[in-house]
């Protein structure tokens, strides 16, 4: 199903954490560089949340621009992580009519940004990839330059995540108000996003706090459930991951998944909880 066509029906899960899972299940390295290396281990993480419950997951391709990718010497092979990663997630995805999305963070690299951006997100779509999701942004103008730029070569939906606590939500449009969040909010859609919203603002307790009063109806939003500690529980238990996501539908969430930390058991409960006769 097309993903402005679930929205418009039903609330939509999606996957947790890539990164974080993998690191607890032994990864090390560029864990991008593992689409091409260890594209089988890719593919479990994306069959797990799917397994879970989600019926939208992100490709792992959350870094791989070529600013980011030059650290490990992988600049150049930008379009083939990228095209990979997209049909690594098509794969796990076959038969579920879940929606696999292409997952696109920032580059921090200001007026080079587009060229960046263009070349990643070009390669996800030839991959497969069904729509977009920026996330995990702080920076307003580049997000709004990521939308530009997915314009410019698709028209497929696009999501517009902005990432960041309180503080960070009230800079946005320089006010301290929910306002702030609405004005941002306006300005994303405007520029092309589909669906809007946040991700790694804390656990759903407190994005809930740091989004205040603000209008979250349609919004979709990716919460955290904090990092293993030493004996290898999570921050947030599963149940209570469930809780505060379920207070975040109540709102008019309509994209509910999970950020930093969120694993196919944290997806699990919370898709028992919306979906308890399933």
């Amino acid at each position: 199903m097309e993903l402005l066509e679930a929205l418009a029906t039903r609330v939509v899960v999606a996957d947790g954490a890539m990164g974080t899972l993998l690191l607890a299940r032994g990864a090390q390295g560029c864990l991008e560089e593992l689409c091409l290396t260890q594209p089988e281990r890719v593919g479990q993480v994306h069959r797990d949340y799917l397994a879970a419950g989600a019926q939208f997951i992100r490709t792992h391709s959350f870094g791989s621009n070529a600013a980011r990718l030059a650290q490990w010497g992988l600049e150049r092979r930008v379009g083939e992580l990228n095209w990979t990663a997209a049909r690594i997630a098509r794969e796990a995805a076959k038969g579920t009519g879940a929606i696999v999305a292409a997952s696109v963070g920032p580059t921090g690299q200001g007026s080079g940004a587009g060229r960046l951006l263009k070349e990643q997100v070009g390669a996800l779509l030839d991959g497969g990839a069904q729509c977009v999701i920026f996330e995990t942004f702080t920076d307003v103008e580049e997000l709004l330059t990521a939308l530009e730029v997915k314009q410019s070569l698709h028209h497929c939906p696009a999501v517009a995540l902005l990432a960041g606590g309180s503080g960070a939500l009230a800079a946005w449009a320089g006010g301290h108000s929910d306002a702030g969040v609405a004005s941002t909010f306006m300005r994303l859609r405007e520029a092309g996003a589909d669906v809007v919203g946040v991700n790694c603002t804390g656990t759903p307790a407190e994005t809930l706090a740091a989004l205040g009063d603000a209008d979250l109806a349609g919004c979709a939003v990716f919460p955290s459930a904090g990092l293993p500690g030493p004996a290898g529980d999570y921050a947030l238990s599963a149940e209570a991951f469930a809780d505060g996501a379920q207070a975040l539908v109540g709102r008019g969430v309509r994209l509910i998944g999970g950020c930093c930390g969120t694993t196919p058991e944290h997806i699990a409960a919370l898709t028992a909880r919306l979906f308890p006769a399933e």
